[in-house]
């Protein structure tokens, strides 16, 4: 699962907004809304567009298990 409060603020701190990082990875700005949130999850696709565009691996964006 995605950790949502990782990728919003990995998106902060590279300065983008959510349109922004929803036109590099091909989904809306309320897609990332969602993500963020936890309401909704990526296809593997678009994790691994989101991790190229913040510059990170799949794995760092994903929620550790307890």
């Amino acid at each position: 699962m995605l950790n949502g409060l990782k990728l919003k603020s990995l998106r902060e701190t590279a300065g983008l907004t959510g349109t922004q990082l929803g036109d590099a990875v091909g989904v809306s700005q309320s897609m990332i809304n969602h993500y963020e949130a936890g309401r909704k999850q990526p296809s593997m696709e678009v994790l691994g567009r989101l991790a190229d565009k913040l510059g990170v691996t799949m794995d760092s964006l994903r929620k550790k298990e307890a």
